[in-house]
């Protein structure tokens, strides 16, 4: 036998998928459960991900990066595709309808209380990283002359200080600052630690509605399609209700 025609005999026993199979390289943010929830490689988004490329012969590769890097890598070449994009907000990409909203709020402790966002000025802040372009102008000016404001990478960080008093107020999705409350509240060392009957919120922030984009729009069709079909036939709903949640506003707390 010669050796081409053994190495077709080989590939016909390979799975056809494991031929077809080209990498997808999706950024995405490393501390916003119940979305992405690094360390077990779940979560609402990435469970979504995957539903929508299940037999479409893409094999996605997340890249579990800070928010800020993963647009400046996707727009170099370096990604194929990210989420939680507004439209503007990316050039030279192809953004999927809308997947999920966010609700931002803030977060204070009593008796600290934001009626409106000049509230803001003068007090420590730590909000998500590209709040500024996501919050809106006037949020963005009000940020822009505290010098207390601060935005980062890591939103679990965020929640402890403010449960320890080492921040006045923070900006952040409502899914994933309950996430991290409970997540710190329920562990046997915090027990006592924090004043969780002190948190208050405020709901200064419209809800964001936030797309995907990807590099090629081939990628982005099938993502669309698919998410469509997931909605009409109840999966999409099931991907949240795994999380102890719903895609509803009025369903805001999340498990860990």
């Amino acid at each position: 036998m010669g050796l081409l025609t053994r190495l077709l005999s080989l590939i016909l026993l390979l799975p056809i998928g494991s031929l077809a199979a080209e990498p997808l390289r999706v950024g995405v943010s490393f501390a916003i459960p119940p979305y992405v929830i690094k360390h077990e490689g779940r979560g609402i988004e990435l469970d979504l991900l995957r539903e929508a490329f299940a037999g479409s012969g893409y094999e996605l590769e997340f890249n579990y990066l800070p928010l800020e890097r993963t647009f400046r890598m996707l727009e170099e070449g370096k990604l194929d595709a990210i989420i939680n994009v507004k439209p503007g907000m990316l050039n030279h990409a192809y953004l999927s309808q809308p997947v999920i909203t966010f609700h931002n709020r803030v977060f204070t402790l009593a008796p600290t209380t934001i009626q409106q966002m000049t509230d803001l000025k003068g007090l420590r802040v730590s909000a998500f990283q590209r709040a500024r372009q996501i919050l809106g102008a006037d949020f963005a000016r009000i940020a822009d002359q505290n010098p207390r404001y601060e935005e980062v990478a890591r939103q679990e960080g965020q929640v402890q200080k403010l449960l320890l008093g080492r921040t006045d107020a923070v900006i952040l999705e409502q899914r994933v600052f309950h996430y991290y409350l409970a997540q710190l509240t329920r562990e046997e060392q915090n027990a006592g630690r924090y004043s969780v009957g002190q948190v208050r919120e405020h709901d200064l922030f419209a809800p964001t509605h936030y797309h995907f984009a990807f590099r090629q729009a081939e990628q982005q069709q099938w993502f669309d399609r698919q998410l469509g079909k997931m909605r009409r036939d109840g999966r999409y709903e099931r991907i949240f209700a795994a999380y102890g949640t719903s895609s509803s506003a009025r369903n805001i707390k999340a498990s860990p």
